[in-house]
Order: structure tokens, then C-alpha cells, then sequence
């Protein structure tokens, strides 16, 4: 709470007085109030005496435009004042507006005590406040709240002076109580070392460690630097507003939809120390449609600092993926993968383990629990997605309100208005964190993602068009081929001519079509190759069997070779019904495979 006079309240707003106990990792929240010669003081310049005093006064709300440009017309300010203003100003662009200079042009901010009287600390709460803000590594010391800054020990008493000023601007501290305190601070007696009154040895690691809200963590004698930071506008009271339900109503008008999507909002907000097994992924084919503004929004009531954004893929799945994962929450845009792929794959790892190998730039690779809630965005239907896929909850975005041509354009860039106003102040965003924090979460469980029940009206579509097409295709060439036995290579080239899949691919598809691997030798030859085969082809001995008729393991793999060389001959047939003819003796022989035009 800011106790401010009328003439300096407007220019504290600007710097965001209210901010000062996040600055300071502070967990109290202070009570300022306003002290110094800021009016009426010997360093405050007066208008000019000799103009004429104006018969309305500047606060009455009855003046028009024209009164008020009269009476700033009438009374021009003297040169010395123009000099106080610009001061004034400059301090504010630099920063230094708190700062209590001794020709008292600063904010006159001062600490209280829960009675109104002056906060008045004793050094060791001040050792102990300072040893937070920074550890030391090689001889250097670093900023917690910045890691790639570092100092050598006389700039940084510079730097911790000019801050405790602006702490405790009656604090008189001489310079032999300096001296005595950054010697406690810096450099201690081995055997006195006290972790709350010494800036800490740094291991150079950092962690993000949720709803703690110290910075620096101690084991084994050594500080990690904790990287999530208590969100300013929680401090503070909110203030109700219907924007955000306007909007969201809007962009997804399911009200069970919606349910869903608040009540895993209000649950990884709620439980920040704890990791959500599902992510919520916003598709929409036109652009413009409020995907942004949303994401945005989550970001403001997670905290910025505490926000990893991306775009695509690449770089959350990156070598050096630490810094982005060290984040509470990651918003990825633009996701596109392909089906199968090792990408994919990473993806939904991350989504739901716990931990995961971690690597920074000059660091070794460590294995690191990891808690991020994932928000997506994409332009591309996520075909990439198994059937029923558990790890995310798909919401259709597409609207008649996207900025090239929607009907409902007009009523939607005012809802986004409306909420960028309701968002715009720390109590706005305290007013939807109030309303999630209040939410009934008994139903909801983050852990998995019943689609039986939860599924929305995208994710149903889906779920019809997203059959694995590869695998369709191939099970149709190797039933209707009789194809019961192939080694692994001939099964790498046959799934390439249907798409360029992951490795790994081929395992998970010919698995699921029922085959299974093992080693097999042939034709005289003692070295074994891969193979993939059918149960009922019981091969062995150089043979398989197809149709209850043993055949040569040699001629049914020239089979195959043959099947991947034969070109594709269209025939001309006036059907959406893709079309294969299949020749074929007891031993299996060459098939020709014909598609239609359609297919091409």
C-alpha cells in the first residue's frame, strides 16, 4: 500500500512503487509512506508569483478544454522550475526516482511497521535480505535475478549501497559500519561463516522450484539458484470483470469445453510445485482468431518471468533444452510434427515424465525432474496425434471473428478490447487468479485425460481422420500380397514409399500389424539377418509358410523385391474407393498393384 501526496502519486505509478518486495525477494509485504521536501520545500520551485492567480482551480472537474489551456496559457512556469520538472523526469526514465537524493527530489518512499511507525531494521536483517540478492563463483559475484551478470567485489558494494538506500532511506550507516558490514558480507572469518548473513558459494546450477519463493537453495554447503519468482500482481487485491468469461466464451462457446480448459488452468496454477500429465492445444486454420491473446493472458497469471515461449518444436527437443524447460510454464507455437517421429515422440515424453536429461551450454548433461504445464498453438490440423491420444486436450479456435473477412469480426476485436483493459493493471489479472483459485477441482484430474468422457467436438473429428494412412497402405500391401515374411531392411524401404518415417517407426508398425522380429538365416548362407514375419508363417529352416504350403524363404524375399521395384499402373476408373488387383499362385508370385486416378 502506497501513502502518497497528491503531487508525486502520479509519477510513483510509473515506476510501479508497489513492485518494491518482489525486487528485494522480500516476503514481507511493506507499508511505504511519503517523506522529503517534494511540496512546498525550498528545493520545490513555485510557479511564477507575479502571474495572476486563476479564479478556477485546476482540479474542478466542471473546467472545459479550452479553460484548462487558458489556464495553463496564464500560468508559465519559471526557469528554475522548468529545471525541477526535467530533473524530475530524468530521474524517472533512469530509474533512480526512489533513490533519496539529498536535494530531496526522489519519491519520499519510506518503509513502515505494521503501526505506521518507520521501519527501522537491524544489520543482521539486512545481512540477511543482501545475502539473498547474490551468490559468488570463481571469484565473482552474481545477480540472482540475472545469472549473466556478474561483479567484482567493489563494484558490487557500489550496487548494494545504492539498493539499501532505496530500502532504508533513513538508515545512516557510517563508513566504519560499511566497512564492518561488507566484511561480514564478503569476506567472513572461516569459522564464523553464517549462510544468512555471507553471499553463498554458487555450484552453478539452477532449479525451478514453484510456490518457493527463495532464491537461493542450500546443499551440501553450496547455493543453487532457485529460478521462479513469486508473481507481483499476487501481492495485491483483484478486482472482478467479466471480460475473460466474454472472451472465452466466445472462443470456445462449449460450456463443458470451456470447464475443462479453466479447471486444468486453475489446477496448474493452484498446484505450481506439481506437473500436469496433459497439455491443451489451441487449433485454428485462420489466423487472428484470439490463440495469442490467450496465451498471453496464461502467461500474465503465471508469472513472465516464470513463461518459456517458443516457436515450433526444434528447440524444446534441442541439445541444450535446460533453459527452456527450467520454466513453470511453456507456451510452444506454431507445433508442427510428423507422425511417428522422433520429434513427436519427444514431445509427449515431456508432456508426461517426471524428469528428463538436461543439458546448458558448458555444463554436463544432468537428469532433472521437470514440472512445466504446456500450452500449444497451431495453424495445422494435428493429424500427427494417435487415436484417443491422452496428452492433449485439442480446442477448436476457428471462429467468425478472425481478422480477414469474419462476419463477427466487429464484436470480437471489442472483447478483445474489453480484456486487454480488465488485464492491463496487476488487479485485473488478481481478479481471474481469484476466480480460478476459487474453481472446484474435485472432478478434474491432471494426471490423464479421460477422451471417453472429456473429448472435445476436434477431438472426435480427429479421431476419424487421423488413422495412421502409412499403416493402412502398407497393411493392404502385405495382406494382399501375402507377404508373411521380410527382412528389416525391405520393411525400411516399403514404408518409404508410402512417407518418410522415423527409424523407429518401423518397429511400432509392424508391431501393431502383428509381426513380429527375430534373426534368420537361408540359402546356405550362415549369417543371420532381421527379419520381420508372421506367427503363422512358422519360419525356420530356410522356409515359411504361406496358405498351409511351405515356400522358399530366398523366393518369397525376390517377392518382396520385386514388390518394391514393380511400378504403380493406374487404371481409369471412376471411383473414390481406392482399387488393388492382386495375381497370385499357391507359391506366391509377383503381384501387380493399381491404383486409381484419384490416388494420384
Amino acid at each position: 500500500m502506497l501513502n502518497l501526496s497528491t503531487s508525486t502519486s502520479a509519477l510513483v505509478s510509473v515506476l510501479g512503487g508497489d513492485k518494491m518486495a518482489e525486487n528485494n525477494n522480500d516476503e514481507i509485504v511493506p507499508t511505504f509512506q511519503t517523506v522529503g521536501p517534494m511540496d512546498g520545500s525550498e528545493n520545490s520551485p513555485q510557479r511564477n508569483s507575479s502571474s495572476p492567480k486563476p479564479e478556477i482551480l485546476f482540479d474542478d472537474s466542471n473546467l472545459t478544454e479550452e479553460e484548462e489551456a487558458r489556464l495553463e496559457a496564464q500560468t508559465p512556469l519559471t526557469d528554475e522550475a522548468e529545471a525541477y520538472i526535467a530533473t524530475i523526469e530524468r530521474r524517472v526514465e533512469q530509474g533512480l526516482y526512489h533513490h533519496p537524493f539529498p536535494d530531496g527530489m526522489w519519491s519520499g518512499l519510506v518503509r513502515l511497521n505494521d503501526d505506521g511507525t518507520p521501519y527501522d531494521p537491524s544489520i543482521k536483517e539486512i545481512l540477511r535480505l543482501v545475502s539473498g540478492w547474490f551468490v559468488k563463483k570463481d571469484n565473482k559475484y552474481h545477480d540472482v535475478n540475472n545469472l549473466q551478470t556478474s561483479y567484482q567485489a567493489q563494484d558490487l558494494k557500489q550496487v548494494i549501497v545504492s539498493r539499501i538506500k532505496v530500502l532504508f532511506p533513513n538508515l545512516q550507516l557510517t563508513n566504519k559500519d560499511l566497512k564492518e558490514f561488507f566484511l561480514v558480507l564478503l569476506d567472513p572469518p572461516i569459522g564464523q561463516a553464517n549462510p544468512e548473513e555471507n553471499i553463498p558459494v554458487w555450484s552453478g546450477h539452477t532449479v525451478c522450484l514453484p510456490a518457493n519463493t527463495q532464491k537461493v537453495i542450500f546443499k551440501d554447503g553450496v547455493a543453487t539458484v532457485n529460478l521462479w519468482e513469486y508473481p507481483a500482481y499476487r501481492r495485491g487485491n483483484g478486482t472482478q470483470g467479466t471480460a475473460f468469461d466474454a472472451f472465452l466464451s466466445f472462443v470456445i462457446p462449449d460450456q463443458s469445453e470451456r470447464d475443462v480448459f479453466l479447471d486444468w488452468l486453475a489446477w496448474a496454477l493452484k498446484y505450481e510445485d506439481q506437473k500436469p500429465r496433459w497439455a491443451v492445444m489451441l487449433y485454428s486454420l485462420k489466423q487472428g482468431t484470439g490463440k495469442t491473446v490467450l496465451t498471453d493472458l496464461v502467461k500474465e497469471l503465471f508469472g513472465v518471468a516464470n513463461t518459456s515461449r517458443i516457436n515450433g518444436v526444434r528447440q524444446l527437443v534441442a541439445r541444450f533444452n535446460k533453459e527452456i524447460l527450467q520454466h513453470k510454464l511453456v507456451i510452444v507455437e506454431e507445433i508442427e510434427v510428423r507422425k511417428g517421429s522422433k520429434e513427436a515422440n519427444q514431445v509427449k515424453s515431456l508432456i508426461t515424465e517426471d524428469s528428463t536429461t538436461v543439458e546448458a551450454k558448458g555444463l554436463p548433461s544432468s537428469v532433472e525432474p521437470i514440472n512445466c504445464a504446456f500450452l500449444m498453438t497451431t495453424n495445422h490440423l494435428p493429424t500427427w496425434l494417435e487415436d484417443a491420444d491422452r496428452r492433449f486436450y485439442i480446442l477448436n479456435f476457428d471462429h467468425e471473428g478472425y481478422n480477414n473477412g469474419g462476419e463477427d469480426y466487429e464484436k470480437f476485436v471489442g472483447l478483445v478490447k474489453n480484456l486487454k483493459e480488465q488485464v492491463g493493471t496487476p488487479a485485473g489479472i488478481k481478479g481471474i487468479y481469484d476466480d480460478l483459485m476459487a474453481r472446484d477441482l474435485t472432478d478434474h484430474n491432471a494426471m490423464s485425460l479421460d477422451v471417453s468422457r472429456r473429448s472435445t467436438s476436434l477431438m472426435r473429428e480427429l479421431q476419424m481422420l487421423s488413422p495412421d494412412v502409412v499403416k493402412q497402405e502398407l497393411e493392404e500391401v502385405l495382406r494382399g500380397n501375402n507377404i508373411v515374411f521380410l527382412t528389416s531392411k525391405q520393411a525400411t524401404e516399403l514404408i518409404n514409399k508410402y512417407a518418410s518415417r522415423e527409424a523407429n517407426a518401423q518397429t511400432h508398425l509392424f508391431t501393431e500389424l502383428g509381426y513380429k522380429k527375430a534373426r534368420f538365416a537361408w540359402g546356405g548362407v550362415k549369417s543371420q539377418k532381421a527379419c520381420w514375419y508372421l506367427p503363422s508363417a512358422k519360419p525356420g529352416q530356410g522356409e515359411v509358410l504361406i496358405g498351409g504350403i511351405k515356400v522358399s524363404m530366398a523366393l518369397h524375399l525376390e517377392k518382396v523385391d520385386d514388390l518394391l521395384t514393380t511400378p504403380f499402373l493406374r487404371i481409369d476408373e471412376n471411383s473414390l474407393t481406392k482399387q488393388r488387383q492382386h495375381e497370385t499362385n499357391d507359391v506366391g508370385t509377383v503381384s501387380q498393384f493399381l491404383r486409381v486416378d484419384e490416388d494420384f
